[in-house]
């Protein structure tokens, strides 16, 4: 799929979908030339918790999904490495990534922010082409029954097939 974001700036993804995973994989090209912008992905779910849960340095962090005071508004945004979740006790969907770190989710609404145009501290920031990957994982169970950090490892540590001579 091709998408214009503006007269300036557009976005190539290719969804695929493989026998070996049940990951929705993205693979996106942007050309980024935006002013004051931010790109963000969302996946409204068919899931329902208090708390989403995010990876972070040597563990996770768990975030209100629903915001009930001006702290939680402030928390608008969590800085996590390779995956968010939100499951029930039951069923739960990863947003696992490859470079992207501001994740979000407000009710049943995951979200990746995926580019920023900023104008400060560098005006240029983030300007030009970009190339990453996210993909949506299904699973039952919590994120740690359901293999969440196993599959976000797989993702950002593909197999490489190499042909070699063997003597």
């Amino acid at each position: 799929f091709k998408y214009v974001i503006s007269s300036e700036s557009t976005m190539t993804q290719i969804i695929s979908l493989s026998q070996e995973t049940a990951r929705l994989d993205f693979e996106c090209s942007v050309e980024w030339r935006e002013s004051r912008k931010l790109l963000k992905v969302e996946f409204p779910l068919n899931v329902q918790n208090e708390t989403a849960t995010y990876e972070i340095a040597f563990g996770y962090v768990k975030r209100p999904t629903i915001a009930n005071t001006t702290w939680d508004i402030a928390k608008f945004e969590v800085s996590a490495h390779r995956w968010a979740d939100l499951s029930e006790w039951d069923y739960g969907v990863a947003l696992l990534n490859d470079s992207k770190y501001g994740y979000s989710c407000h009710g049943n609404v995951l979200r990746l922010s995926l580019l920023k145009a900023g104008k400060s501290p560098d005006p240029d920031a983030d300007m030009g082409h970009h190339q990453f990957s996210y993909a949506l994982f299904p699973h039952k169970g919590g994120f740690q029954t359901g293999r969440v950090l196993q599959e976000a490892h797989q993702f950002n540590n593909p197999l490489i097939v190499r042909n070699s001579l063997i003597t």
